[in-house]
């Protein structure tokens, strides 16, 4: 297996495990050159980080929208989820996609809280370093904190 990430990512990996911004204890394994441990630290899914959940089947929006909160939306409204929905395939990463949510349904909606629910998932330290379904390698590793300047 070969290095995976770009020189960019792997000094903002050196960073993380210098500086251990979330405190996930990384010290005594980098000192100990133990780059697979690391490496499993950092793309172990936690309940303390979520991220975007990525490409959702608009089916799935679709079945978190309430009825009865679908039908006090004005035309505009709907006109706009239905474009969404018109999709088949919605980004939850996109700046669009959650503004026209948020801008649609009120925060005291179950519908707003079932979509945020929807959107995001429990993820990895690496994921949320480097995006959606990305995880790191021992060898990213052990070239962030021995080759990286």
């Amino acid at each position: 297996m070969a290095v995976t990430l770009t020189i960019m990512q792997l000094q903002q990996l050196k960073v993380e495990l210098e500086t251990d911004p979330l405190i996930l204890g990384y010290a005594p394994f980098a000192v100990a050159k133990r780059d697979a441990d690391l490496a499993l630290m950092l793309n172990e899914v936690r309940a303390t980080i979520a991220i975007a959940a990525g490409i959702l089947p608009a089916y799935k929006i679709f079945e978190a929208i309430i009825p009865s909160e679908w039908s006090s939306l004005t035309a505009d409204e709907k006109q706009r989820i239905q474009t969404i929905l018109s999709m088949g395939q919605v980004d939850t990463a996109g700046i669009n996609t959650r503004a026209a949510f948020q801008a649609t349904f009120g925060p005291a909606t179950v519908t707003r809280s079932n979509l945020v629910a929807l959107l995001t998932r429990l993820g990895s330290r690496s994921e949320a370093l480097f995006g959606p379904g990305r995880s790191v390698t021992h060898e990213d590793v052990g070239y962030a904190l021995r080759e990286i300047a």
